[in-house]
């Protein structure tokens, strides 16, 4: 990271700040570009020299609370909490559990992919165990207890569109 003292204060250039702020360049210069300043709340740089933007340190340190932490505390804290009302023993859809934790079929479907061979051996992967698979027309029909999905639902950490990571202890080459 290229460090230098510019008006008497301890700067980078951008390059340097995402190095700093362990960010991508992209990031930065997303979230440093003059469109984007007034909604990010990205400081003006102390001084342009050779052509770069300089900011300082202490003004990443700023941004760093005031923007990328509390963007992931905003994240971490969108964990659905739902009732599903109904018979507890209820089996519920595919289509109505990735509904009601809000994720796309194209997403569905890699969560599914990646729990495949947990379940093969009795485990919960990305996703719970199902509690019935059939054969369908086009593949597999899973279903889960009503009690279950919700318990699973309300329980698992990370932001509303993430499944989080599994919680059983497995081997990191194993998850695959």
């Amino acid at each position: 990271m290229e460090l230098r003292v510019v008006n008497d204060r301890l700067c980078t250039n951008r390059r340097g700040a995402a190095e700093y702020l362990n960010r991508s360049l992209e990031t930065i210069n997303r979230v440093a570009s003059p469109k984007h300043r007034p909604t990010t709340g990205w400081r003006e740089p102390v001084d342009v020299v050779d052509g770069q933007e300089w900011y300082a340190l202490e003004d990443l340190d700023v941004f760093n609370a005031s923007y990328f932490q509390v963007k992931r505390t905003a994240r971490m804290a969108r964990v659905h909490q739902v009732t599903l009302e109904g018979d507890p023993d209820e089996l519920i859809t595919a289509k109505e559990f990735r509904t009601l934790i809000r994720v796309t079929h194209g997403a569905w479907s890699k969560y599914v992919q990646k729990s495949a061979p947990h379940w093969e051996q009795g485990r919960d992967g990305y996703l719970i165990k199902p509690d019935l698979e059939e054969p369908g027309r086009r593949g597999i029909i899973r279903s889960w207890k009503r009690h279950r999905a919700e318990n699973w639902i309300n329980n698992r950490t990370g932001s509303a569109s993430s499944t989080g990571r599994p919680k059983q202890d497995a081997p990191p080459d194993a998850e695959g």
